[in-house]
């Protein structure tokens, strides 16, 4: 069965199905059936305020759930949620420092950006934002995402009727293409994860044997991949390490850099953002990278009275 036909079956309840799918989480692409059913709404196949509310109502449904399970977990669900995410590094550390930045009033955009919804309101929950602030600002930002796909499914109803009268023709199969695309780019992303985790298996290092190794090694250098965010609840600082931030390690490493030992650092789920950096040294050419283990016990073993004590003798 082709969309068409799906949204012919399924109506408005599977508009607000798959919206509210896709916002609980799952890895289902809720525009494009949101895009139709604004075409065939304005065709005359469904009633455009119908769509609209349904897509809106199950926006608000799902980030509610979200606020709720962030307000009560904290960012220890951000770990979980992360770990499941496609992308780990940008769920982390883009969402920490645009949440830093913009607060409440990201959750109007959140849902436009790819990584970004699924982690946008618990992070606000976690950090305290004020549940009425929370409202009127996510329902702005259900009501653009949802209004801008009908509205678009509107507007250019001749071409998207044209397109699912062409998807209908072929029947199943585009579904199938649609699904083939989708698989590709779960795989390639998975891929990318599997090389990140077997490159942190690598190279990885402990806390301990970091302060081994800061004692033997006067040339070693710790760079800090936590997100502002993160530094700015915990402004601790490893020894001897370098801030990345926003800039590009070639920015921040000495020009000797390729000749010294690197050990990569965050306290983010998994060192996604730590492993990412590592893989983006070894391809520059940096040889000795390391990426530390143990995200915020690394940080209270290596930032201790013993070890400071222990490194000062």
């Amino acid at each position: 069965m082709d969309l068409a036909g799906l949204l012919a079956w399924g109506g408005v309840p599977l508009v607000f199905a798959a919206v509210l799918l896709e916002q609980g989480g799952l890895p289902l692409p809720a525009a494009p059936v949101v895009i139709a059913a604004g075409a065939l709404a304005s065709a005359g196949d469904m009633r455009p305020e119908q769509v609209l509310l349904a897509s809106i109502v199950a926006c608000i449904i799902a980030d509610h759930a979200w606020f709720l399970v962030g307000r009560r977990h904290g960012r220890r669900v951000l770990g979980r949620v992360c770990r499941l995410s496609l992308s780990p590094d940008a769920c982390v550390r883009q969402t920490d420092d645009l949440i830093a930045r913009h607060g409440a009033a990201l959750l109007v955009v959140a849902k436009f950006i790819p990584g970004l919804s699924a982690v946008a309101i618990p992070t606000a929950a976690a950090m305290g934002v004020p549940y009425r602030r929370f409202v009127i600002f996510d329902a702005a930002g259900c009501a653009a995402w949802s209004g801008l796909y009908v509205g678009a499914g509107m507007i250019f109803s001749h071409e998207i009727n044209r397109l699912l009268e062409w998807t209908s023709a072929i029947g199943g199969w585009s579904l199938g293409l649609a699904a083939a695309l989708v698989a590709a780019y779960v795989g390639v992303k998975i891929a990318h994860r599997h090389r990140l985790r077997r490159l942190h298996r690598l190279v990885r290092i402990t806390a301990a044997e970091t302060a081994s190794a800061l004692e033997r090694d006067a040339g070693l250098l710790i760079v800090d991949a936590r997100s502002g965010l993160a530094r700015e609840r915990d402004p601790r600082s490893l020894p001897r390490s370098v801030v990345l931030g926003d800039r590009l390690p070639g920015e921040v490493l000495p020009a000797d850099a390729r000749e010294r030992t690197i050990v990569t650092f965050c306290t983010c789920p998994s060192e996604a953002s730590a492993a990412l950096l590592a893989e983006q040294l070894i391809r520059a050419g940096y040889s000795r990278v390391r990426v530390l283990t143990g995200g915020e016990e690394a940080l209270d073993y290596l930032t201790s009275a013993a070890y400071t004590s222990r490194g000062s003798g």
